[in-house]
């Protein structure tokens, strides 16, 4: 009822005329937009009618696609504020527009076009050489353009694949050419025009190309009302019909000249970091547009310290992540950075932020709102902690008989394991479970400390243990030995394939064997704290 209370108030205009329709669910009294929408057509040929459709289900919006379709408006559909925001802008730039081809009311981009010129004076006639001279607009009366252009004329009429007279790049072209009829060309990028024109036989002959095209000048913002973000990547694509894939046409940044394109609908996307944002726009002849997205985004700056007010911490790795439950741990990473101090552009939501150093990791929940500036400073409470063992009686031990196992009591925080005589680690604050590992690893020393926050902490172990070197005590024709050491309850705990090889054990009795594929031999033997001792086998 009000599409057609609407469009009988613009019946009696002459010119083209324009609606908007902006709704949220499908007429509630059941009556037939399409209807209503054929009746308008045939009424007012000239009326378009464009059709706004808020969060509708596929199947009502596609009830009200007709509207559009059938009165040569255009259909947007937004499915939050931001899309419904643009949707409302986009409409009325191209309700308002003269659809007289080069009229427009957006504002023209400056370093690629330059506004239309007035009416020539008239001046003497032109008496010199016959020439050309050609410039290029967009559409008919619509701004000169004032980029380098591609060029190439020919002799109307030419042989097919003849040279051509002139190929010249130039904002504007000058020729001095015979009277006759010629092709002129000229492209920008994707769009082309062609004109044949005839040079009169005295004076140049001045003509303007009009290109059936208009140009976009991209920009993002943050938030709608923000500064222009230099740092956004852009990208233009086409809306191809049913399901052939969309073809990327430009791609650059936020400092790159106005895009000409050819009549149609284009999708612009504006990328920055996590956040990304797109509209379509609509391109008619001489049209100059201004797609500006807004990200609906904020930034989110971070730093991790030792403590409230302490300066910002190096060799940290912050990882930011959110809900995803198609990911096996519920989370999936959406940025990650190892800077002192840096800054992540995120699409308006909940995130989790990490913040790792070393074995010392602090976890923080964060929201972040459209247009916020969110900074968050991370507490690693991290404490020192230094290792070192030695066997005791006999000094210090091979680094490589040397290895830690460190778990933290207090949470499920991973073990650590180390294999080095000595270890620093840096950890956070806690109380933890300490061993020292020496040689077979049935020698061991345990302790349990508490690290404090900024604190400094030393442990050394002494292995209560002894140093076995093994020997077969005959070798020829033993070929490669194979040494085997096991506890009084029989249980393996050494063994290796050197020639004569070093083993450290705990005080206790054990049983030794050497094997080759000749030869055999064991021993028993038993060893005491501080030992240092060479055992012969006899092999048979």
């Amino acid at each position: 009822a009000a599409l057609k209370e609407a469009g009988s108030s613009l019946a009696k205009l002459a010119g083209p005329a324009s609606l908007i329709l902006i709704h949220d669910d499908p007429d509630n009294c059941s009556q037939d937009p399409c209807a209503a929408a054929a009746d308008l057509a045939k009424a007012n040929p000239k009326l378009a009618v464009h059709v706004i459709s808020i969060a509708l289900d596929k199947d009502d919006a596609q009830r009200m696609a007709c509207v559009p379709r059938l009165t040569g408006g255009r259909h947007f559909e937004a499915h939050d504020s931001a899309e419904l925001g643009v949707a409302v802008e986009d409409a009325l730039k191209l309700a308002s527009l003269d659809v007289t081809p080069g009229n427009t009311t957006t504002e023209p981009a400056a370093s690629a076009l330059k506004p239309a010129a007035p009416a020539p004076v008239p001046v003497a006639e032109d008496n010199g050489p016959p020439g050309l001279k050609l410039s290029a607009t967009l559409g008919k009366d619509g701004p000169s353009v004032i980029v380098p252009l591609a060029w190439r004329v020919t002799k109307s009429g030419s042989a097919a694949g003849a040279a051509p007279i002139a190929v010249i790049r130039a904002a504007t072209l000058e020729l001095a050419l015979p009277p006759g009829a010629y092709d002129v060309e000229v492209q920008h990028g994707l769009v082309k025009a062609t004109e044949t024109v005839t040079v009169k036989p005295k004076g140049a002959t001045q003509i303007n190309v009009p290109f059936q095209a208009g140009a976009v000048r991209v920009s993002a913002t943050l938030h709608k009302g923000t500064a222009p973000l230099e740092q956004a990547v852009f990208a233009i694509t086409d809306v191809p019909a049913g399901a052939t894939p969309s073809r990327t046409v430009w791609t650059g940044g936020a400092d790159a000249p106005p895009v000409f394109l050819p009549v149609g609908t284009w999708r612009v996307t504006a990328e920055l970091d996590r956040a990304k944002s797109e509209r379509q726009v609509m391109v008619i002849p001489g049209a100059m547009i201004d797609a500006n997205l807004a990200f609906g985004a904020g930034r989110l700056k971070v730093k991790a310290s030792e403590r409230d007010g302490g300066p910002a911490l190096e060799r940290v790795t912050f990882r930011v992540t959110e809900d995803d439950a198609d990911s096996p741990d519920g989370r999936r990473e959406v940025a990650r950075s190892t800077a002192i101090e840096p800054e992540f552009t995120l699409s308006a939501g909940t995130y989790y932020l990490s913040a790792r150093q070393g074995q010392a990791e602090v976890r923080e929940r964060v929201l972040v709102n459209a247009g916020d500036e969110v900074a968050r400073t991370l507490i690693l409470a991290l404490g020192r902690l230094s290792l070192q063992s030695k066997l005791a009686g006999s000094g210090a031990a091979s680094d490589a008989s040397i290895a830690y196992r460190v778990d933290r009591l207090d949470t499920q925080q991973e073990t650590i394991r180390i294999g080095s005589a000595t270890a620093k680690l840096e950890l956070p604050a806690g109380r933890y479970r300490v061993e020292s590992l020496l040689g077979a690893q049935n020698a061991r020393v345990t302790r349990e400390i508490e690290i404090k926050a900024s604190a400094a902490t030393t442990i050394a172990f002494e292995h209560i243990a002894a140093n076995v070197q093994l020997k077969a005590a005959a070798t020829a024709g033993s070929g490669d030995l194979l040494w085997v050491i096991r506890d009084a309850q029989d249980r393996v705990v050494w063994q290796s394939l050197q020639a004569q090889p070093r083993a450290y054990l705990a005080a206790g009795r054990y049983k030794v064997t050497a094997e080759s594929r000749e030869r055999r031999g064991h021993a028993e033997i038993e060893v005491k704290p501080g030992d240092v001792r060479v055992v012969e086998v006899q092999l048979e």
